[in-house]
């Protein structure tokens, strides 16, 4: 199942992801990106998990969009 790691600290906000995204696993929340579901994201963390958030992470359908759609390089796409 893919994740997605967002490092906030590279993260500038631009929503440009958030745009891009078919399966709407990310949100922007307080100028950065995060995981659509508030409860369980560890949205104050450096780098975040989407599998922290299991309904989230069975959305994300490993496109890279989200990547390739990133200009500062902040989100990876990790395989489990």
């Amino acid at each position: 199942m893919p994740r997605v790691q967002i490092d906030l600290e590279l993260c500038d906000g631009c929503g440009a992801c958030v745009a891009v995204c078919p399966a709407f696993v990310l949100e922007l929340h307080k100028g950065k990106v995060k995981v659509a579901n508030p409860e369980a994201c560890l949205g104050i963390r450096a780098k975040q998990l989407c599998s922290e958030c299991p309904e989230t992470a069975e959305k994300c359908l490993g496109c890279v969009a989200c990547v390739k759609g990133c200009p500062t390089a902040a989100i990876e796409i990790l395989e489990t």
